[in-house]
């Protein structure tokens, strides 16, 4: 039996784009009768070396996934139980193979489609439920609508910043990033905060608001010491946030939402979660933060639901996350993460903000290809 889930819109377009048909013997196939059979056996995947024979003896390419859609076929019962686990021949491997690649883009069209329905109709019935019970007027849906036609959706932040004058932003539309670019930033007992840098041609400024940060970083300016360093990272995050909130795309899909998942799923985080530069030998091999913390290496101090304190290697560091949303235009949701580095022994201390986003639920994962891979919550190359 096979050990990889598949979800009803994943077996839906898996159904649909094969003609509902089974793929060994083309009769017709109801839904219900469904069986998802992988064309490669399941348990090849366990076998590194076996795997890297067949990829020459049934020329599978380099990045051919056991569990990605190019090696599922629609089967009956019949079909599944005659095959059971038992290795295709290359020539009828290949027959298959490349009748399941030619409805790859079909498969990939349906499940986008009807993963917008699922969306919709939660969307429907979340709002119809509030309406019922009073949680929001219909002039306010109509506000929200309003909003995302013209291109002004809101985002929650799950870290406020904070501004002179005791302002605390929680919530963010594109429409109001112009104005707070130029609000000066508060430190967190509300008083304003000065960056003070300098230029390398001997030039110096004191930094109030993002938009004075982002013009001095650009022009080459650097922090003065070492407490100006740490107090960067305050302007680090209101920057990434309006930089994000430029590019920000409400996700036609995500797989970070249901079943919700984050930075405190260890077992998804990559090792690049840990200090820069950090990494010990013993743990070179390891893939996720869980197998370090296994080997008794990784303490977690605390952890909330959108934040995480870890030490390692004499470092402590914290990371919070701050907003989902699909911050590349691909229609997948990614997540924006703040972090901060201290010394354990010392004074160092830095941070900074990266995006890490999740491509698909399946459970299989391919080291040589890790954009491929759902395993892990892998950083997706974007810089705020």
């Amino acid at each position: 039996m096979s050990q990889q889930r598949f979800s009803d819109i994943h077996r839906q377009a898996l159904w649909e784009a094969h003609r509902k048909r089974c793929l060994y013997c083309k009769k017709p196939l109801l839904f219900k009768e469904l069986i998802i059979d992988h064309v490669i056996p399941e348990k090849t995947a366990k076998d590194d070396n076996q795997l890297a024979r067949l990829r020459i003896t049934h020329g599978l390419g380099a990045d051919f996934d056991i569990a990605g859609d190019e090696n599922l076929a629609p089967a009956c019962h019949a079909c599944n139980t005659g095959k059971i686990d038992h290795l295709l021949s290359p020539e009828h491997a290949a027959l298959i193979l490349t009748q399941v690649a030619a409805r790859l883009p079909k498969i990939d069209c349906l499940k986008t489609r009807y993963q917008k329905q699922a969306n919709d109709d939660d969307v429907m019935l979340g709002v119809s439920i509030a309406l019922e019970q009073g949680l929001i007027s219909p002039a306010e849906v109509g506000n929200i609508l309003s909003r995302y036609e013209t291109g002004d959706p809101e985002v929650n932040l799950y870290r406020s910043l904070q501004f002179v004058g005791g302002v605390s932003v929680a919530a963010l539309r594109r429409s109001e990033v112009g104005r707070l670019f130029d609000e000066p930033l508060a430190l967190l007992n509300c008083q304003p905060a000065h960056l003070d840098v300098k230029h390398s041609d001997g030039r110096r400024r004191e930094i109030r608001t993002t938009r004075e940060y982002r013009d001095a970083i650009t022009q080459g300016f650097i922090p003065t010491c070492n407490a100006m360093v740490k107090l960067a990272t305050l302007f680090d995050l209101p920057l990434a946030v309006f930089t994000a909130m430029e590019r920000a795309q409400p996700a036609r899909v995500s797989f970070i939402r249901e079943p919700r998942t984050g930075i405190i799923d260890l077992k998804y985080m990559p090792v690049s979660m840990l200090p820069r530069g950090q990494i010990s030998r013993e743990d070179g091999d390891c893939k996720t933060l869980e197998e370090i913390q296994s080997n008794g290496d990784l303490k977690v101090v605390s952890s909330t639901s959108h934040s995480l304190h870890i030490e390692y290697n004499h470092f402590s560091r914290i990371i919070v996350e701050i907003m989902r949303a699909d911050l590349d235009k691909d229609g997948i949701e990614d997540i924006l993460v703040y972090w901060y580095d201290s010394s354990l022994r010392g004074t160092y201390g830095d941070g900074g903000t990266f995006v890490l986003t999740r491509r698909t639920v399946m459970r299989h994962s391919n080291a040589s290809h890790p954009g491929r891979s759902g395993k892990l919550l892998y950083n997706c190359g974007i810089r705020i």
